[in-house]
């Protein structure tokens, strides 16, 4: 059986082995060129400039000369070094500072194209690395075909030889579900924030123009940027959003300007959270995000993007839903697993949103329910189980209910089985203790990984947790 060899490697690859290489040249221009337009949007606002051309010019000719000279300097003095087990970044011309990534932190790394990067034929390589921030893993810009050579090179080296012929040159996978941009646009508008927004704003108007009320245009500024926002980062920031299937794991494409890649890969999903707005509901719709190890994960508003890296379907049908699910958990079916609803009692903390309050279980996971104005379904595997805690409330104790806290890693995923009755809970709690110790004993799955823990609860909870769960769900 023939060993698997290293992927080849560009003349810039070997020039960064021996001695560092620098960035592409135009990467001043692609990280600066929004200084100088805001520079140039300044000055044409100036009165005293627009009265003088030639002084304008000279400005911005200053600004110019500059922007460049400066950028020059930082692209200079910046250098990227491959080592025999880490990549090294030297940056700074003035103060001085050296990122050392170490091969074995990285957990993934993908290729993203802003949209200014893009008409140059230009990319960044994202690396989540194990205890590190969004922005230490980030390094740019090289040329595309650059970019795709070092990451396989530098998975090869993180992962050794079985990632070997899985970096091998690949075409374009076949989509598994691409989704519209007329079912971004309608998820948007009838989100909560931008239904909010629009009510609102219209109220503002109408209150204006038809009730004389001077309220003035600043109020409406914040509410036109509730509608304006949601939209751009979610059928802006997902349009044509592509889930495919690789070697490597699920991977994800998205972006009209910025084009964005993610990968997800296999037994790196720490958990899920399934949202279904009240009105999406009644459209079958709901958005998938995922806890991954090294990737937080955000809390937007209802078909906002959450994060840059922990959403797998910002919109999708019902029967789209399973089928990403089954991909990722295989042999996973939601509708399957029975579910246990909190005692009637619970009505008193809860008049309303009781009925939606229930967990279930099965062999690979925990699954909890809240919320009924915007349906939160949180799934837990069982081997990615951090803590178990109980919690009590003062109310909660005079009606023999408790809560009990499922912790995952940092992310989206907040799976706690709400007011349960306390016999349960207790029970509960020593059964999901018991279900994450053997299935980490038995679990087939990668190496371990660092991750960061949530926060400790500032009250007090049965055993050493991350963060409480936000019981401020739609009621």
């Amino acid at each position: 059986m023939t060993e698997p060899s290293a992927p080849p490697e560009a003349p810039e690859i070997r020039q960064a082995e021996a001695g560092g290489a620098r960035l592409h040249p135009l990467t001043p221009f692609v990280k600066g060129w929004g200084y100088f337009v805001v520079a140039a949007f300044a000055m044409a606002n100036n009165e005293g400039l627009r009265s003088d051309l030639t002084i304008a010019g000279l400005g911005l000719l200053a600004v110019l000369v500059g922007g460049i000279l400066l950028g020059a300097l930082s692209w200079w003095f910046t250098k990227w070094q491959l080592t025999a087990d880490a990549i090294r970044v030297d940056s700074g011309f003035l103060f001085r500072r050296t990122r050392i990534i170490r091969f074995d932190r990285i957990q993934t790394i993908d290729v993203a194209q802003p949209f200014v990067a893009r008409l140059f034929g230009m990319a960044e390589l994202r690396m989540d690395v194990a205890g590190g921030g969004k922005s230490d893993g980030r390094l740019s810009y090289f040329r595309y075909d650059e970019a795709v050579n070092l990451r396989a090179l530098l998975l090869y080296r993180a992962k050794g030889e079985q990632a070997a012929e899985q970096q091998a040159p690949q075409a374009e996978p076949e989509p598994l579900l691409v989704v519209p941009t007329g079912r971004l646009l309608g998820a948007t508008l009838l989100s909560s924030t931008v239904l909010a927004s629009t009510a609102a704003l219209i109220w503002l108007i109408a209150a204006t123009t038809v009730l004389e009320f001077h309220i003035g245009l600043f109020a409406a500024l914040p509410l036109l940027l509730g509608v304006v926002q949601p939209i751009w980062k979610q059928v802006v920031g997902n349009h044509r959003f592509t889930l495919s299937e690789t070697h490597d794991g699920l991977r994800t494409k998205r972006g009209l300007f910025d084009l964005q890649r993610q990968t997800v890969p296999p037994g790196r999903v720490q958990g899920l959270l399934i949202t279904e707005p009240l009105i999406w509901r009644l459209l079958g719709w709901s958005r998938v995000d995922l806890d991954i190890a090294g990737v937080v994960g955000g809390n937007g508003g209802d078909g906002e993007d959450r994060n840059d890296g922990a959403q797998l379907l910002p919109v999708g049908e019902r029967q789209e839903v399973a089928g990403v699910l089954a991909r990722v958990l295989p042999g996973f079916d939601l509708a399957a697993i029975e579910m246990h609803r909190a005692p009637e009692r619970a009505k008193w903390l809860r008049p309303v949103g009781w009925r939606y309050l229930a967990y279930g279980v099965d062999e690979q996971v925990l699954v909890t329910t809240r919320g009924w104005v915007s349906r939160r379904t949180s799934i837990v595997l069982h081997h990615k189980t951090q803590s178990v805690r109980l919690q009590q409330g003062p109310l909660q104790r005079r009606l023999g209910l408790a809560n009990v806290h499922v912790d995952t890693p940092q992310g989206p995923t907040d799976a706690v089985a709400l007011h349960r009755d306390l016999a349960e809970a207790a029970a509960l709690l020593e059964a999901q203790a018991d279900r994450a110790r053997e299935a980490r004993r038995t679990a087939d799955s990668p190496a371990a990984v660092h991750t960061q823990p949530k926060a400790p609860s500032p009250d007090g909870s049965s055993s050493s947790a991350a963060s409480p769960a936000d019981d401020s769900s739609a009621r």
